[in-house]
């Protein structure tokens, strides 16, 4: 009597244990069945794009969670399944434009309905309150800050900030000729100071600018939330309803991440209004904007911060990024410095620091701006926008709420594009003498230059005074300096680590490089010329 108790106990054990953990499993595999797409629930998925055969329930999340590897298999997927290909990440789709006709075909001209952005339950709805344009769906919202960031960013308006642009240049070559150790932090530096005075009419002065690290501890947020698979409610947003300690507490993340960068915003904001209100506030935009009343428009003040926020995101790390990776590509391809500083002497000479009317004197140093994007673009994964509708494309079936990616690391380092694709040849553009700008919108989508600004209607605003920082910088460092890989105490030159930076923009590790003044006769003209701009102010 008292030994078969137990003996009942240990036979139904591994039974009780089996139903412990069957049940679970498949109330999991019948949520993830009903909330997510599949072919048993639409037999149209039959005919999506081919791709890469992902894992159950996470798809292809493994293969896209090493950041660094990404733009490889963007690539090597590209020419293994063609030019458009289908990916699963968690419980969304993607799909991948992979080439210029493509890209050209879905986001320009069914522009209606690739312009939209997948639900982003952390990064979106909490962590920016669904304030964030760069997040923001497709719609009357959009398109009101949309207009109203076009206003005063198009071509004719860019051009009044070349005076901020050629004041924060003539600051960073003073800056390279006193501690070109530090040359990193110097075009981050510049970057974030063009956007703040253009966005709010405040400069940073220095790297050690409180506000300045305010802005990257905003841009770090933003890019740890940014990556695919990064958080999994952003991946399977349908399960945003369920307790977030199963998703790791995603909520408490992002809120904690909406106080801080809302914090920031707001300040920025409201500090702007009483400079306005008491007539001390310089031009920017963020005048302009107060000025033209966005309340009256249905925008409140916190779509405002964030409106006027998000500018100093897309400006900022991107054009500093960008910056950095041409040093790394003038210290690895020194044929290219001396090309274009023979092309600059001719022009220029060494009496004067270049200025922006020689830029169309200067087809080989224009080009490197262009090679620059080309070579590493602004991100690892490509220029995102989601489908508001169910779609066809050459046999292909896209569902509503699809990531279509427009995959720029396939399409810029395909070979019959662009030959030798991993060399930096400014040469290859020298038959677009064009800016980035009027390639965008060409008819032949083979014609384009590059498609780091992205397509469509969410093509990056801000390509005309990115354009200019570019190019100002560029020329003016490599009339100024010499650029080389920097000796070692061993008496070799170091190599640098050509890896990025965890995350999702194209920052490239910290690399030592070594900068020089051309002569002295250069070093004196470019202190002459920064002292004159401190003198006159902007």
């Amino acid at each position: 009597m008292f030994l078969s108790y137990p003996m009942h106990l240990s036979a139904t054990a591994p039974q009780l244990l089996i139903a412990l953990i069957a049940v679970p499993c498949l109330l999991f595999t019948a949520l993830y069945f009903y909330t997510t797409p599949n072919v048993l629930k639409d037999r149209r998925r039959r005919h999506l794009p081919p791709g890469p055969r992902g894992l159950p329930f996470i798809g292809n999340l493994l293969d896209l969670a090493d950041s660094e590897l990404v733009r490889g298999k963007a690539q090597a997927w590209a020419q293994q399944y063609g030019e458009i290909f289908y990916t699963k990440i968690g419980g969304s789709d993607y799909v991948w434009l992979s080439s210029p006709k493509v890209v050209k075909d879905l986001m320009d001209k069914k522009s209606a309905i690739y312009s939209s952005r997948s639900p982003l339950p952390l990064a979106q709805d909490v962590a920016s309150a669904g304030r964030r344009q760069l997040f923001m769906e497709y719609g009357p919202r959009w398109r009101l800050i949309r207009k109203s960031s076009h206003a005063l960013l198009n071509s004719t308006t860019a051009i009044k900030y070349q005076p901020v642009q050629d004041y924060e240049s003539k600051q960073l070559m003073v800056e390279l000729l006193d501690t070109p150790g530090r040359f990193y932090e110097h075009n981050r530096r510049f970057s974030a100071s063009v956007i703040m005075l253009i966005t709010y009419g405040h400069r940073l002065p220095t790297w050690d600018d409180p506000l300045l690290k305010k802005i990257y501890a905003v841009l770090d947020n933003l890019t740890e939330m940014t990556a695919p698979g990064a958080h999994a409610v952003d991946s399977f947003p349908s399960l945003a309803y369920l307790p977030q300690w199963l998703l790791g507490n995603w909520r408490s993340f992002g809120k904690k991440v909406f106080d801080h960068d809302s914090k920031v915003y707001l300040e920025l904001w409201e500090n702007l209004k009483r400079e306005v209100d008491a007539g001390t506030a310089r031009d920017s935009f963020c005048k302009t904007f107060y000025l033209n009343n966005p309340e009256k428009q249905g925008i409140d003040n916190l779509l405002a911060a964030y409106t006027c926020g998000g500018l100093i995101e897309a400006g900022a790390e991107t054009t500093g990024t960008t910056l950095n990776n041409f040093m790394l590509a003038m210290m690895m391809f020194p044929e290219v410095v001396k090309k274009a500083q023979a092309e600059i002497d001719e022009i220029v000479g060494s009496e004067r620091l270049p200025v922006f009317e020689d830029e169309k004197l200067l087809p080989y140093t224009r080009s490197i701006v262009k090679e620059t994007l080309r070579w590493r673009a602004v991100n690892k994964f490509g220029m995102m926008h989601a489908t508001s509708e169910d779609d066809w494309y050459e046999g292909h079936f896209i569902p509503k709420g699809t990531v279509a990616v427009l995959n720029w690391w396939a399409i810029h380092m395909n070979p019959e594009i662009h030959p030798n694709p991993e060399v930096f040849n400014p040469a290859r553009y020298l038959d677009k003498p064009l800016a980035a700008a009027d390639y965008i919108n060409t008819n032949d989508p083979y014609e384009r230059d590059h498609f780091t600004y992205g397509a469509g209607r969410r093509v990056c605003p801000g390509v005309h005074v990115a354009e200019r920082s570019l190019f100002i910088n560029i020329v003016r460092t490599l009339w100024g300096f010499n650029i080389g890989k920097k000796m070692g105490p061993d008496g070799k030159f170091i190599e640098p680590d050509m890896a990025m930076i965890r995350g999702f923009l194209s920052v490239p590790k910290p690399f030592e490089c070594q900068i020089t003044s051309r002569s002295a006769k250069h070093a004196a003209v470019i202190r002459s010329s920064f002292a004159e701009a401190q003198k006159n102010g902007i």
